[in-house]
């Protein structure tokens, strides 16, 4: 079996006063949890490919929008996870890769979430539940900041 690898997506887009904001969702498995979207790389499909399916699937996003990859990479433990005990005892831990998406659309909600915000990032920052979800939208509002998502 492959190493599993997991997604996870910022969708980000610019408000009224020309301020970056940011969408983060509200799991239902996990109601204090807030993040971006979130998935698992399935076979046959690149990490690219899951982070545009997941984000449609979960937000409706369209598969051919731009997706931008970020430098962040984090790794999660592999129990966490419900099919955990199908992989293996080799697998301790999942790499998960961290995207965004440029979005101005209305937002689909899928099963999997109960809310969705558009945020500022530092309210984003403030609501996030995991600290590695919290690095990579530094990242991304750095780079929007910066002017250099696009590399």
């Amino acid at each position: 079996m492959r190493q599993p690898l997991n997604i996870h997506v910022y969708l980000y887009r610019k408000n009224h006063n020309d301020v970056f904001e940011y969408a983060v969702f509200q799991r239902a498995d996990d109601p204090k949890c807030w993040q971006g979207i979130s998935g698992g790389v399935e076979e046959g499909e690149t990490i690219e490919q899951a982070a545009l399916r997941e984000s449609f699937e979960e937000a409706g996003v369209a598969i051919d929008t731009p997706l931008y990859r970020l430098d962040t990479v984090s790794f999660l433990p592999s129990d966490i996870f419900s099919v955990h005990n199908k992989w293996g005892k080799d697998v301790v831990v999942c790499p998960m890769h961290f995207f965004a998406i440029p979005f101005q659309g209305e937002i689909v909600l899928s099963n999997e979430h109960l809310d969705v915000k558009w945020c500022t990032f530092q309210n984003a920052y403030g609501i996030i539940y995991w600290h590695d979800q919290k690095t990579a939208l530094w990242e991304l509002n750095q780079r929007l900041l910066r002017g250099n998502l696009i590399r």
